[in-house]
């Protein structure tokens, strides 16, 4: 297959320049609409993969839920290919891996079990589960771990390369919590990718402590923001041996932000060179100009 930089960066090519990964929501649950604009994007940005995001909700809309005790209902769920709106985010990788090169990388984003349950009902959800009686949160865990996993096999059939898997809570439970309400699941969400040429951690949320925990994980890169984080990237890779690192750029992008973000990049590369993926911390404000996205694409020096 050609090599795309992503490829060649996973793959441990040399390269002049650091490959680039920007993404921001588009706020389209239709799926060709948002396969076009997904495909449009990484086109006009010349990006290093397609990224599909999230904007198809799979069970439930974001934030719809006010409490862990909605989502403890979910103890045993159908197969996840017919649930919700599942086959719609399946029809949307389908299309954009259409309208993508065939060398064109895609890649699709996931939540792990924790990271579903902030997204229904935010840091409140998680403390609940925290709390509630153990069998049950291990209970409605293995449900959405299946489920999860079942998903990413999925889109992997539909077309995907590979997947961006965000886990959610490290910043919220206790480390003793998330050691076993956190990574049991978010390896049995990562199963289903098994099988994937690229698997993306997205740490989502502050990292400050116990990062080493990563190093397990069946993953090729591994970011976080570092706005929200003391850890910056050239800290971690001694805990993170082998793993590719991703970030660089201000999520938050505001006053200022531009000379910082070039600081950081010439910072990255004394650092790293081209061995890492330039990218944001987390998802870019959904207002992101295109003269702010080629600023940070220009960033790579490329």
């Amino acid at each position: 297959m050609v090599s795309s930089p992503l490829r060649a960066l996973v793959g441990g090519e040399e390269a002049e320049a650091p490959p680039v990964l920007l993404w921001k929501h588009f706020r389209l649950d239709d799926p060709w609409a948002l396969a076009r604009r997904t495909v449009e994007f990484q086109r006009r940005h010349r990006l290093a993969a397609a990224k599909l995001m999230p904007d198809i909700p799979l069970l439930f809309p974001d934030f719809s839920l006010s409490s862990f005790e909605q989502i403890s209902q979910l103890r045993r769920l159908a197969p996840a290919r017919g649930l919700g709106r599942v086959p719609d985010y399946l029809r949307a990788v389908e299309l954009t891996r259409r309208l993508l090169e065939p060398a064109d990388v895609l890649l699709v984003t996931l939540f792990s079990p924790l990271g579903l349950v902030g997204l229904w009902s935010g840091p409140p959800g998680l403390r609940q589960l925290e709390a509630a009686p153990r069998a049950l949160a291990h209970r409605v865990l293995w449900a959405l771990g299946e489920f999860c996993s079942d998903v990413a096999a999925a889109v992997l059939e539909a077309g995907a390369d590979g997947v961006y898997y965000s886990c959610w809570g490290q910043d919220v439970l206790s480390p003793e919590s998330y050691s076993e309400l956190g990574v049991p699941y978010d390896l049995a969400g990562l199963a289903g990718a098994a099988g994937a040429e690229f698997r993306l951690l997205h740490v989502h949320g502050a990292l400050d402590r116990d990062w080493g925990r990563y190093a397990a994980y069946p993953v090729q890169l591994v970011g976080w923001s570092e706005q929200a984080s003391r850890l910056r990237l050239e800290g971690a890779g001694a805990e993170l041996p082998g793993k590719l690192l991703m970030g660089g750029i201000e999520e938050a992008w505001g006053e200022g932000s531009p000379e910082r973000a070039r600081a950081r990049a010439l910072e990255l590369r004394a650092h790293f060179g081209s061995r890492f993926l330039l990218a944001p911390g987390c998802s870019l404000p959904d207002d992101t100009s295109d003269d702010d996205l080629e600023l940070m694409r220009g960033l790579a020096g490329d």
